[in-house]
């Protein structure tokens, strides 16, 4: 590009001076009209890659920037032996922004409490993600707590009828969690009160509460067979068709972020397109520039032209447009170009979707749901 610049500031020099002679033939507009048609329009991609950009940028620097806020709030509050406060502050930052030192010290603060699953639960998570940071340190403290809360977990055992299990869409709530029902599951929990929920569709759920004691303590519940509700009596008047079941806030919310997410790729291919064939075309034009600059020297090879040579004062003028026009194109191209790759890598991953997870623990299988990052 900057031999294109070297060019048309040579090509403007031998213009002025082809132009002091008298003869002077008429030539359009064109190469003008283009240049400023292909700057607006690769000026208004650009402004919108750009802002697209900047949007997203800001909202994931906000969000760290509240995670760090309660995670040092948290901290604070843990220093100061305030578990009872600190807990739900570094669980807010970890739910905002999964770090790893986050879900460690988490953990801790759960230990502290005597919520042993929450604390095995994010042990777990803390592990993982150390391994991935290679963080050493952490992952060695990570089994160390993990080592010590396993062995003190309480349990629900459940006990299913093989034939509640066999309906088709019984699932179990516990403490307003939806998980997969499986017969003669134990499922870790900490000490306290427990809603349990077995449903099924046309089935009449089924309720109780569990209250656990303490460390290594299994209560058991045997869940019986669901009562079918009875069937509707048959009417001839106008039925409402029943609504559709909307997804959650969480879910509907996920899914228009990963729709916006690949519109925006899309976009960022196009522009990245738009770009490069700027690019490509505002080459053409640095060439064509060189070319015609040559053809004018070679028929006037002096500062002034007699009029029978006045050819070579058109070809120097639409050298120095179309040079002109190759840098607009080639700096404008580069710039849009630049927009587009910074747009998809802003954009270029999805926000994960909630999927259920097992966990194996001595004698027991948990499971639950756990968002991927």
């Amino acid at each position: 590009m900057q031999a294109y610049r070297f060019a048309a500031r040579m090509i403007s020099v031998k213009s002025h001076q082809m132009t002091k002679s008298r003869t002077q033939l008429p030539r359009t507009n064109h190469s003008r009209l283009a240049l400023r048609s292909a700057v607006v329009a690769l000026s208004i991609a650009a402004t919108g890659a750009v802002t697209l950009a900047s949007e997203r940028v800001a909202q994931a620097q906000t969000g760290e920037a509240v995670a760090e806020s309660l995670f040092r709030d948290g901290k604070r509050l843990f220093q100061a032996d305030d578990f009872e406060h600190a807990c739900p502050k570094l669980a807010q930052s970890y739910q905002i922004d999964a770090a790893g030192g986050t879900a460690l010290l988490l953990a801790i603060c759960y230990e502290k409490q005597g919520k042993l699953a929450s604390a095995w639960a994010r042990y777990s998570d803390a592990l993982a993600l150390a391994k991935r940071d290679s963080r050493e340190d952490r992952e060695r403290r990570a089994r160390e707590g993990l080592d010590s809360v396993e062995p003190k977990l309480s349990y629900i055992d459940l006990k299913l009828d093989p034939a509640t299990q066999a309906i088709a869409g019984v699932m179990l709530s516990i403490d307003g969690t939806e998980l997969p029902v499986m017969s003669d599951t134990r499922l870790p929990v900490d000490a306290g009160k427990h809603q349990l929920t077995i449903r099924a569709p046309n089935y009449e759920s089924w309720h109780a509460e569990v209250t656990v004691g303490g460390p290594s303590v299994t209560e058991s519940i045997s869940v019986p067979l669901l009562q079918s509700k009875p069937l509707a009596a048959p009417t001839t008047a106008f039925q409402s068709p029943q609504a559709t079941p909307v997804l959650t806030t969480v879910d509907s919310e996920q899914s228009q972020e990963r729709v916006t997410n690949r519109n925006v790729r899309a976009t960022a291919y196009v522009i990245g397109g738009v770009g490069l064939a700027a690019v490509a075309v505002g080459s053409y034009f640095g060439v064509r520039a060189v070319k015609q600059n040559n053809d004018a020297n070679a028929i006037c090879p002096a500062k002034q032209c007699s009029p029978e040579k006045g050819t070579a004062v058109t070809k120097s003028e639409d050298a120095l447009s179309n040079a002109h026009l190759a840098d607009a194109l080639i700096g404008i191209g580069s710039a849009v170009t630049i927009s587009a790759v910074v747009l998809w890598y802003v954009y270029r991953r999805d926000p994960p979707a909630a999927a259920p997870y097992a966990a194996i623990a001595p004698n027991a299988v948990s499971f639950g749901w756990r968002q991927s990052f």
